[in-house]
């Protein structure tokens, strides 16, 4: 039986790909993208699943670009994800944390053209094939 990467606690926060969002909007260039994108294949990420009623099938909630193409909305912590719905709703926010391989995995599982970083926040939107790269 293989063993179960431990999951990660409702807390966590990818503290590493959080600086490197950072440090790239604030100087966009070759050497902050490759360390972003190296970022972003590290610890974890989560993925919002608002609205899935059985967790033995939850549903990725996405979002569409300003040209009608589906996006995949990832974070960095739970916290990130809350900032990204209207307030009201916040309670009602559903999150899944997995691995970043397995939520950067996801984008293959649809018609993405990309993945949106902390959409309440920063908002980095990051091309697909970066992605699959």
């Amino acid at each position: 039986m293989a063993s179960r990467r431990p999951a990660f606690p409702k807390s966590y926060s990818n503290r590493p790909l959080r600086k490197a969002l950072e440090t790239f909007a604030a100087l966009p260039n070759r050497t902050t993208l490759d360390a972003l994108l190296t970022a972003m294949r590290t610890g974890g990420l989560v993925v919002d699943i608002t609205g899935t009623t059985d967790a033995a099938d939850p549903q990725l909630r996405t979002v569409l670009s300003t040209t009608g193409e589906l996006v995949l909305p990832l974070f960095t912590s739970i916290a990130e994800l809350r900032l990204a719905v209207p307030e009201e709703q916040r309670a009602a926010a559903q999150a899944m944390i997995l691995p970043a391989p397995d939520a950067l995995a996801l984008v293959s599982t649809a018609d993405f053209v990309a993945v949106q970083f902390d959409a309440g926040t920063l908002g980095q939107v990051v091309k697909r094939e970066f992605v699959e790269a």
